[in-house]
């Protein structure tokens, strides 16, 4: 994954695609449990992002409402 600060304007494009990788974090936090390392920032990034499932592939989303995603805490 590739990150890029281009600025509140790239949010939705982000949002629209962040989905695909929940299931690989949850990936990583199980290996890391695993290893008893600590898993806490994988859950809470694969967390993070399963919020904007129910906005795949909708690039025209307004910032506001991405945002909103992940304030509610809503997953599809």
């Amino acid at each position: 994954m590739t990150v890029v600060t281009a600025g509140p304007g790239y949010l939705p494009s982000v949002a629209a695609r962040a989905w695909r990788w929940a299931p690989e974090m949850e990936e990583v936090a199980d290996t890391l449990r695993a290893a008893d390392l600590p898993a806490d920032m994988a859950e809470a990034t694969a967390r993070a992002l399963s919020f904007w499932e129910q906005d795949m592939e909708q690039y025209d989303l307004p910032v506001a409402q991405v945002l909103s995603q992940l304030r509610s805490g809503r997953t599809a």
